[in-house]
């Protein structure tokens, strides 16, 4: 019986040993450029930084030792998944089972960018020598970029709706940056992806935290391979940004506003649980429809606003008007607002190029602490004494 148990103890070790050294070469060779499968857990010889999601809902970045992998979801709760990409460093093989994502090479080497949003990503994190084309010249407000397309580095193809296929086809770009709604049949391009050029598409309009829309740096900058470059950015921009939302949670009143104006007949307010309204809850304002639970824009008749703002302290976002003389060009009836009577009317439109396009969708969404504190100025002078309007400006007659 003592023999066979001795006999049984070897057989135990030795099987021990084999799994061992079965695992080890299992994970050896899983480990090699091009393995059948992705893995986790080693230093990577490729990603010394990672890009980790604190904010958005609506993406994810995955890393493996070679290899990244960005989910973008419909900004909802359902969360459903829309867009997929397999982000591989040059020379690393095509892992099998991921036919369903997009490959993608990086760093990408050149990018078409089709809404102005990311340039003001581009431009922060230094890249804006791989662009090569745009939607419109008339949209950009960048210095760098006009220059740019002075220089004739930088063409133009053509917005979402009217692109130019054979154009974007022909230019064959690293990589196409677009939005979508969620719909990939319509936002994804298939006739592009077909035609081998690499499309990625974003959510970001439709986030409703401010800091989840600035966080999307970090979507574009996967694609270069410019982590530690993003998480620097963004950290900056959070730290400020939750500075000054606790600096505005410190004012004693709250001034009550609305916003926007009449459009093709009605008037759109944003829900009480969207961008707008969470950005001036953090900047200290009493938002009028801060108890509506929608996301997106309340639809309304004049009366509607008339009844519940007409004693609103202060009216923002006012559309393309310049002057106080504006505001009863449009409608006499606006001379009824409080706000108005009272001079207290800021636009978002302080930076605006010859054609109309505005600084603030172009840079506003990364600066989002800068946004924070000109309206931090609008509500609450006394706390940002020093601070100097970027993208904001009071409505006047010179």
């Amino acid at each position: 019986m003592e023999k066979s148990g001795r006999k049984n103890t070897l057989l135990y070790v030795m099987i021990a040993i084999a799994l061992v050294i079965s695992c080890i070469s299992f994970f050896a060779s899983s480990h090699k450029q091009g393995g059948a499968q992705l893995k986790k857990g080693y230093s990577s010889p490729y990603y010394k930084d990672e890009l980790k999601v604190k904010y958005s809902k609506s993406f994810e970045i995955e890393y493996y030792d070679s290899a990244k992998i960005i989910r973008v979801f419909t900004p909802d709760s359902a969360r459903t998944l829309i867009y997929q990409y397999l982000l591989l460093p040059n020379g690393v093989n095509v892992p099998s089972g991921y036919g369903a994502y997009q490959i993608i090479r990086t760093p990408v080497k050149s990018v078409i960018s089709l809404t102005s949003i990311y340039i003001g990503f581009l431009e922060k994190l230094d890249l804006l020598d791989k662009l090569i084309a745009v939607d419109n010249f008339q949209f950009i407000n960048s210095e760098k970029v006009k220059e740019l397309i002075k220089e004739k580095r930088i063409t133009e193809v053509g917005e979402t709706a009217n692109l130019n296929i054979e154009k974007v086809i022909s230019i064959n770009p690293g990589l196409l940056l677009t939005y979508g709604n969620g719909n990939p049949t319509v936002d994804g391009h298939q006739k592009l992806i077909q035609n081998g050029v690499l499309v990625a598409s974003s959510t970001s309009h439709l986030e409703n935290a401010p800091l989840a829309r600035a966080e999307w740096i970090k979507f574009v900058a996967a694609f270069f391979d410019k982590e530690k470059k993003a998480n620097e950015i963004f950290d900056s921009v959070e730290y400020r940004y939750n500075k000054l939302k606790t600096l505005a949670g410190t004012a004693k009143n709250k001034p009550t506003v609305f916003t926007d104006a009449v459009f093709i007949g009605k008037w759109y307010e944003p829900g009480g649980a969207s961008f707008a309204a969470q950005l001036l809850k953090d900047a200290g304002a009493d938002y009028i429809w801060k108890d509506n639970n929608s996301t997106g824009s309340l639809k309304l008749n004049y009366e509607q606003v008339l009844d519940k703002a007409y004693n609103a302290d202060f009216w923002i976002n006012v559309h393309f008007w310049n002057k106080i003389s504006d505001v009863v060009k449009e409608d006499p009836r606006n001379a009824k607002f409080k706000a108005y009577q009272t001079k207290n009317i800021y636009n978002n439109n302080a930076i605006m190029n010859e054609y109309g396009g505005n600084e603030y969708w172009e840079s506003g969404v990364i600066n989002i602490d800068i946004v924070l504190a000109d309206l931090i100025k609008i509500f609450h002078p006394d706390l940002l004494p020093e601070h100097n309007f970027k993208y904001y400006k009071k409505l006047a007659d010179e």
